[in-house]
């Protein structure tokens, strides 16, 4: 099967249209079916290793709409370029071949950039690169193109190799925590200060109302209009990269790769700490090289911080509780998304409600698991909690032998 190009389709052919429009849309709604099963999953109990199996599921029909945007199931149809002529193309770079799938790898600290922003990637193709930057207000012609059917599409792109850097970075993160790291690379917040930062704004034709001044007469759009066309601008350029050349996905994943990890920056480092750490303790383990006390802290990075603390200091009669403190506020990076913070309290051993550690995070559960990290972190009450938890351990061990010295002298 030949591969289908935009040159090769007559846009006079409603079913030459209408085919890339189902094979579109089958792309996009095989990435919605993925969302939708992993948000049902993330509001559930069942364990996030389904995650896996679920995403393979859906991988075959994604890749299946994907593959169908790249075949071509008919002959070559003559093309009317994009101005409106009925002239075929004498340019080779005119034609707009709907490019492979590339393998997206997950981020390093090595791909975040020291300063600066990446270089952006041209657009190859002068039509494409035209109706990028051309808002719909500003189309004379029905034959004209805006950037609105390339916002389209650019969007899905967007989504899919966001989740897909998100996805094998973070394999631990629940699909909730990569659903809001995702939102904060794909926000119109996010994508229309990458618009203005390369300069993209200055080169696309916007109607007079989206100016600072306003329209003569007229009315001049709100902020979170400007904000969402400015959005919607970089969705189509990153569409009018990957459209305009066979390589353009190729281009494309490895600049916005690099773009969006300096937005990460933090997690991903964190990430690459925590496994190179994890990594290095069980291969210190396996070479018997550290003594039992280093074994078992090695250990304890494998298991959840909540377990880790009651094995430290919960004992019979002591009860560890994780409570919300205050309203939920909002996520800095959102601007949206709830923020939770989360205290762990001790009772026993003569203690009440005494507060061990404080965190917060995106959700309960895991501003719970930073509260007791750093309870932990307090190396101070961690060993006068453990010193009453010896005690009691003590006591309780010689009332069980005189109870059964008793019993036996009964």
């Amino acid at each position: 099967m030949s591969k289908r190009s935009y040159a090769e389709l007559n846009y006079d052919d409603t079913d030459s249209v209408s085919l890339i429009l189902d094979h579109a849309e089958g792309l996009l709604q095989a990435a919605k079916a993925l969302k939708e099963e992993l948000k049902a999953l993330h509001n559930s109990n069942k364990p996030n290793d389904q995650i896996a199996s679920i995403v393979e599921r859906h991988n075959k029909k994604i890749a299946s709409a994907v593959q169908l945007l790249t075949e071509d199931e008919s002959q070559s149809h003559k093309v009317r370029k994009l101005d409106g002529s009925n002239k075929s193309s004498t340019n080779g770079s005119t034609a707009l071949i709907i490019p492979s799938p590339v393998s997206l790898t997950r981020w390093t600290p090595q791909d975040i950039p020291g300063t600066g922003l990446p270089s952006l990637p041209p657009i190859l193709d002068p039509a494409l690169e035209q109706a990028a930057l051309t808002h719909s207000g500003m189309v004379t012609k029905p034959t004209d193109m805006s950037y609105e059917r390339l916002e389209w599409i650019g969007d899905a792109y967007l989504y899919l190799m966001s989740s897909s850097f998100i996805y094998q970075t973070f394999p631990k993160l629940s699909a909730g925590r990569c659903s809001q790291l995702r939102e904060r690379l794909i926000k119109n917040e996010t994508l229309s200060t990458y618009t203005v930062q390369y300069g993209i704004n200055k080169r696309t034709k916007f109607p007079s109302e989206f100016d600072l001044r306003g329209r003569i007469g007229g009315s001049q759009a709100s902020q979170n209009a400007k904000k969402k066309v400015l959005g919607d601008v970089f969705e189509a350029y990153v569409a009018a990269i990957i459209l305009g050349d066979p390589e353009g996905l190729s281009r494309t994943s490895p600049w916005l790769k690099s773009l969006w990890s300096a937005m990460l920056a933090h997690e991903i480092r964190s990430e690459f700490r925590s496994q190179t750490n994890i990594l290095q303790d069980r291969s210190n383990r396996s070479e018997g090289g550290e003594d039992a006390q280093n074994t078992e802290s090695a250990v304890k990075q494998d298991l959840n911080p909540k377990v880790v603390l009651s094995q430290l200091i919960g004992t019979k009669g002591v009860k560890i509780t994780y409570s919300d403190i205050g309203q939920p506020k909002k996520d800095k990076h959102t601007g949206k998304l709830p923020w939770y913070t989360v205290g762990v309290f001790f009772d026993g051993l003569g203690e009440r409600n005494l507060q061990l550690g404080i965190g917060g995070a995106l959700s309960k559960k895991e501003a719970g698991a930073i509260a007791a990290r750093q309870a932990m972190d307090n190396k101070a009450l961690m060993a006068r909690l453990q010193k009453k938890k010896e005690e009691a351990v003590k006591s309780a061990q010689l009332a069980e032998s005189a109870k059964e010295e008793y019993d036996n002298w009964s």
